[in-house]
């Protein structure tokens, strides 16, 4: 054997095999209202079905399978339903909104946002809304506000939460309240001047 074939030695060809049925799967398979994807790599499958599949073809034809079975498709319809009847758009929009100023999520971010009709799967909201950051963010937009309008507050001396120091312990009007990412936010009139700031930077006026 050749240097050059120690070094870099052929792959082999990945076994073909018999697909049980596989004509009678594939006819049922395309029958179906698949997604233009999947109907474009099912119906490359099917063209070598009389070559065989690989193993991963096969593990690929059976997972296709299972997606669009008459009880994948019931929990599909089911979930597109509750989704906004049970509020569930109501909370994607929270976390999406949220996403949107990070680098995570943002193509299914900006989907949940800029269109009505788009459903996520169920897998996807579960991703979106689910981890500890979305917790937060849920909890911001709907908790009522800690300084709500009309209240006065006092802004902490603290440099890591608020750079501006002649903000420090002056006492303020809030005037606005911002509940959307992490850390609710509010806008705080202090001596004439009209500031936004985190409610973490905030205290009550008579501390």
């Amino acid at each position: 054997m050749s240097y050059w074939h120690q070094m870099y030695p052929r792959r082999r060809k990945a076994e073909r095999l018999e697909l049980d049925n596989g004509a009678a799967r594939f006819e049922a398979l395309l029958a179906k209202e698949l997604k233009p994807g999947d109907r474009k790599f099912a119906e490359s499958l099917h063209q070598q079905l009389d070559a065989g599949l690989t193993p991963k073809q096969i593990e690929c034809v059976e997972r296709m399978e299972g997606r669009y079975s008459d009880e994948a498709i019931a929990a599909r319809d089911a979930w597109a339903s509750n989704y906004k009847a049970e509020g569930h758009r109501e909370i994607a929009m929270i976390c999406a909104q949220y996403y949107m100023t990070t680098s995570y999520f943002r193509d299914l971010a900006r989907n949940v946002l800029t269109d009505e009709d788009f459903v996520p799967t169920e897998r996807q909201f579960n991703a979106l809304t689910k981890n500890k950051y979305a917790k937060k963010a849920i909890a911001a937009a709907t908790e009522p506000p800690a300084f709500p309008v009309g209240s006065l507050c006092k802004i902490r001396a603290n440099y890591n939460l608020v750079q501006k120091p002649h903000l420090h312990n002056q006492v303020g009007l809030i005037v606005a309240n911002h509940p959307v990412g992490l850390w609710p936010k509010s806008t705080v009139l202090v001596n004439g001047e009209q500031v936004k700031l985190e409610d973490r930077c905030l205290k009550s006026a008579g501390k």
